[in-house]
């Protein structure tokens, strides 16, 4: 079957200020000129998961995009090398301690960080979680890469007619308390209920805390301990990577079907070589430049954050908050060996 991927829409759209309670929609010079400078003026902090994962950096050019067209700073990406969740809520006590105007973070636990950020925002800062969400009380958006159930779906969707509807499967995701991959996984899990999934089942979900030793020592527990196993799904790019090399060194079940995320630049081998026949993602930098814009307009006055409020987003047009504060980038995208190489540019990291 042939997956396409699917295009990030949208012109290049110029980003204006509209006062509270103006009543003409089209911006004057001087709502134009404030929005530049409160822009120029407001230091960004983006906190990732880790520093070291080139997914986080991508994310980085994204914003810094947005932030050269709308007259901001780049953003100041502060994080440890590898995920620390003690090191997060330090960056979002630092970030608050220097009056950073906004935060932007992918949280590694949801209930540990909102405290922090909680502070934050008391103290006028804005709040902007992307890829992975916090405690909705925490922040006031969540720029989400796309809808979970999308995300599940896409996921087990490719990892079920490649086995064939039947047999069994694991899942080998990041950390335990990782919100985005959890919401995916519990897609999943309700999909599995229906019909067409009534010869599948999950056998156990384990976690390689997004580190390649970790997830390929879990890989290769699961596969000895589960000699019949008939795939592994992986929602993080170093479980996958992980789960085609145990498979390779093993050389017990060369048929192992594994999907799941994938990272196109490193894993493109995977699909051309044949070791995947497809994996899901959707563009970092798209997902950087959306976190931008976002908290660009909560920082100028134009958003709230309220269900309904509206907002230009540059180049991916008009953005819409949804329910609980949540913009969506996009549906999720399907690579293959056919359209990987077209793709790349959305993985930039420099």
């Amino acid at each position: 079957m042939h997956h396409k991927l699917i295009p990030a829409a949208g012109a290049v759209i110029v980003f204006a200020l509209a006062l509270a309670g103006c009543a003409s929609s089209t911006p004057s010079a001087t709502d134009s000129d404030a929005a530049a400078g409160s822009l120029a003026d407001c230091d960004i902090s983006l906190i990732p998961k880790s520093t070291d994962n080139p997914f986080f950096a991508s994310i980085r050019v994204g914003a810094d995009e947005a932030a050269a067209e709308l007259g901001g700073k780049p953003v100041d990406f502060v994080g440890t090398a590898q995920a620390d969740v003690q090191g997060q809520i330090q960056r979002v006590q630092n970030a608050t301690l220097h009056k950073a105007c906004a935060i932007n973070i992918a949280a590694l636990d949801p209930d540990a960080t909102a405290p922090a950020l909680t502070q934050a925002l008391d103290q006028d800062t804005k709040v902007v979680a992307f890829d992975a969400d916090v405690q909705p009380d925490a922040r006031t958006l969540f720029i989400n890469q796309a809808d979970a159930t999308a995300l599940g779906v896409a996921m087990l969707d490719i990892l079920a007619k490649d086995m064939n509807y039947t047999g069994t499967f694991a899942i080998l995701s990041a950390q335990s308390t990782a919100q985005n991959q959890n919401s995916w996984i519990a897609a999943v899990e309700e999909e599995l209920t229906k019909p067409d999934y009534a010869d599948m089942t999950l056998v156990k979900t384990v976690y390689g805390d997004d580190d390649s030793k970790k997830s390929y020592d879990a890989a290769v527990s699961l596969m000895q301990g589960y000699p019949d196993l008939g795939g592994i799904l992986s929602p993080e790019p170093a479980g996958l990577e992980a789960s085609v090399k145990a498979r390779d060194d093993l050389g017990t079940n060369p048929d192992l079907v594994l999907t799941g995320l994938g990272w196109p630049p490193s894993d493109a081998s995977l699909l051309k070589d044949g070791k995947v026949s497809a994996f899901v993602l959707w563009s970092p930098v798209d997902l950087g430049y959306l976190t931008y814009h976002a908290t660009a307009a909560l920082v100028s006055g134009q958003i709230t954050g309220a269900e309904g409020d509206t907002f230009d987003a540059g180049r991916l047009g008009e953005r819409t908050v949804g329910a609980n504060g949540v913009v969506v980038l996009g549906d999720p995208a399907v690579y293959t060996a056919d359209n990987v190489d077209a793709a790349l540019d959305d993985f930039r990291t420099e």
